[in-house]
């Protein structure tokens, strides 16, 4: 394992039952966190999942993976790694679904234990959810902290800070943990 990978983790305070939340300006802002992030997990045999939104696109997020992350195609082809859009998992006729992502993640998660992975390193970009069901996406935050906390995963959330107000701002930061946040 690189070093700066091992580290990663620690320095940042990431551990079993973490609800994070990411603030991101640019695509560069969001690959330099969730690269290091994903990485650290690979290298630790965890189950890893992106959940990533159409302005990125699957594609583009395996093929960034495939340049910055060693043996990535190893944890792909396994399906220790899965990059997914984020719209499938979280919205049903272009609207938001509350039920549709709680099930989708009990699913997964318990779908990755029986697989024999110890732990679920998870990232979502809430850039896939249209702006008017913020609010109803803000209320399925606060439901699904408890369940993260008490589970063997990990989460990140990634939020477009040019989307924020100042009442999404402050509801991301009070129904998660911490920000991961910086360069690495």
């Amino acid at each position: 394992m690189h070093p700066s990978m091992a580290d990663f983790d620690a320095i940042h305070n990431i551990y079993t039952g973490r609800h994070l939340y990411q603030f991101y300006k640019s695509a560069e802002d969001f690959y330099h966190i969730l690269i290091p992030y994903f990485q650290s997990g690979l290298e630790k045999d965890e189950a890893c999942l992106w959940l990533v939104s159409d302005p990125m696109g699957v594609e583009e997020a395996i093929n960034l993976c495939d340049d910055q992350i060693p043996r990535f195609w190893f944890y792909f082809a396994s399906g220790q790694f899965q990059i997914l859009s984020a719209e499938n998992w979280y919205l049903a006729d272009g609207v938001f679904d509350e039920a549709k992502a709680m099930a989708n993640a009990q699913g997964y998660a318990m779908q990755i234990l029986s697989q024999g992975y110890k732990r679920l390193r998870g990232a979502g970009d809430a850039g896939a959810i249209p702006k008017r069901d913020w609010p109803r996406m803000h209320a399925y935050e606060q439901k699904i902290h408890s369940w993260i906390r008490a589970s063997p995963m990990i989460a990140l959330c990634a939020y477009p800070i040019i989307e924020c107000s100042l009442f999404d701002t402050k509801s991301i930061v009070t129904s998660h943990d911490d920000v991961l946040a910086g360069h690495f």
